[in-house]
């Protein structure tokens, strides 16, 4: 058997690792691709609205007929931005992927881009439907599950992040705040869908005191 010459396999480490630098950085700009999709999508039923309106009704009576539905694209649009900064904080401590995270982070992005349909639906109907409100609220669930999924697999993980990133606390404690909230917000709208959309308010707030109290 011939060996392999002495060496060899430190010079080829460099470019092993270069190319799955590459391939990271790829990974995080499909998810950000992805992300902006789902925020463009959430805004087509307004422009719809836009087009089905008359000269002669001005801006503040559409506002008022269409209200339900900007509302729900501007809390959507907060929660995606919520959702994108908490993945953006983990990726940024990462030196490495494996398929397990490829695979975790492949269908957070598909709830992420799947999210503007429940949106859509929640204000179609006259009335606020329990069913409706469930749905989006669940899918929201499902986010930041994966989202936790995502942290929990790069935290038992030494080799894929940073020596310097932060400790299993501060890395899960935003995604288990959002996982808290959704899951209270799910149930409660299975009572009402209208205490249940109110518990959203409660997401900053939620998210600000896991990371005062992981920093403590």
């Amino acid at each position: 058997m011939s060996e392999e010459p002495a060496g060899a396999g430190t010079r080829q480490r460099p470019g092993v690792h270069e190319r799955r630098e590459r391939t990271l950085q790829r990974i995080t700009a499909f998810t950000d691709g992805g992300v902006a999709i789902a925020l463009t999508l959430l805004v087509l039923p307004l422009v719809n609205f836009a087009d089905e309106s008359t000269a002669r009704q001005s801006v503040a009576q559409l506002f008022a007929e269409h209200l339900g539905d900007l509302l729900s694209f501007a809390v959507s649009f907060l929660v995606i931005a919520l959702f994108w900064r908490t993945h953006r904080h983990l990726y940024e401590q990462l030196v490495d992927y494996d398929e397990h995270l490829l695979i975790l982070n492949t269908m957070w992005l598909m709830a992420v881009v799947f999210l503007p349909f429940p949106t859509a639906r929640l204000f179609v109907e006259t009335r606020l439907r329990t069913d409706s409100a469930v749905l989006y609220l669940s899918n929201m669930l499902v986010i930041s599950l994966l989202a936790l999924a995502q942290a929990w697999w790069v935290v038992r993980r030494p080799e894929l992040h940073a020596p310097s990133s932060p400790g299993t606390s501060r890395a899960l404690a935003p995604p288990v705040a959002l996982s808290v909230t959704f899951a209270v917000a799910t149930l409660a709208a299975l009572a009402s869908p209208t205490a249940g959309l109110l518990v959203l308010v409660c997401l900053p707030l939620a998210q600000f005191l896991a990371v005062r109290l992981t920093r403590r």
